[in-house]
């Protein structure tokens, strides 16, 4: 019975206030999808391709992806629990509003993604790539990042509080009216990056490995 719900699922396209629940996709499809007021719990993929998802109003828990395609995502008002991200690409995807809570991340890249109005807290990543992104009015609380890249990205109007910062690079990345409170830059790299009316709140930036070129406007 499971079996064919999960078949079920997997043939629809559109999900209106509806729980997806148990999914577990090797090599499968599952790309073109539509959620709205929805819940999806305990969806696991591997070797396999998400791509084009629209989601909003929708809870993620337990979404855990390895080695799977799952770009140009567009995601309003969704809030993430337990969010797994290995080895996979969810490049050029759009998210607004949306809350990521105590997230795992490794060998991945959101490149080119853009975030507005949303919350990252708790999360724990190494070797992430946020190449090219741009950041609107979002807060970093407590996060956890270790060689996580956010080169030529630009950051407005964000706050990280409380996060661990360890060999971050920024490189050529662009901060305006930005604040960083109780952060540790331990190795981080801020080359060529540009503050604009950017606060330091208990926060040693000369903790970063890398200052050279760094403008302060």
């Amino acid at each position: 019975m499971h079996h064919t719900e999960e078949n079920q699922n997997q043939d629809k396209t559109i999900f209106i206030q509806e729980t997806i629940s148990g999914i577990n996709l090797t090599q499968e499809d599952f790309s073109n999808r539509r959620l709205i007021g929805s819940t999806v719990q305990s969806f696991k993929m591997q070797d396999g391709r998400c791509r084009y998802l629209r989601a909003r109003d929708t809870r993620f828990h337990n979404f855990s992806i390895d080695h799977v395609l799952c770009d140009q995502g567009y995601y309003q008002d969704c809030s993430w629990a337990g969010l797994e991200v290995r080895n996979s690409f969810l490049t050029g995807s759009h998210f607004s509003g949306c809350t990521f809570e105590a997230t795992k991340g490794s060998l991945s890249s959101f490149g080119l993604s853009v975030f507005s109005g949303c919350k990252f807290r708790g999360s724990r990543l190494s070797e992430v790539s946020f190449s090219g992104t741009w950041w609107q009015d979002c807060r970093f609380e407590e996060e956890d990042y270790f060689f996580v890249r956010f080169p030529s990205s630009v950051f407005m109007e964000t706050t990280f509080t409380g996060c661990r910062l360890q060999k971050a690079i920024f490189r050529t990345a662009t901060f305006i009216r930005c604040t960083f409170e109780k952060c540790t830059l331990n190795e981080s790299v801020f080359h060529k990056a540009r503050f604009i009316d950017t606060k330091w709140i208990d926060t040693d930036i000369h903790q970063a490995a890398n200052l050279e070129r760094v403008r302060y406007d």
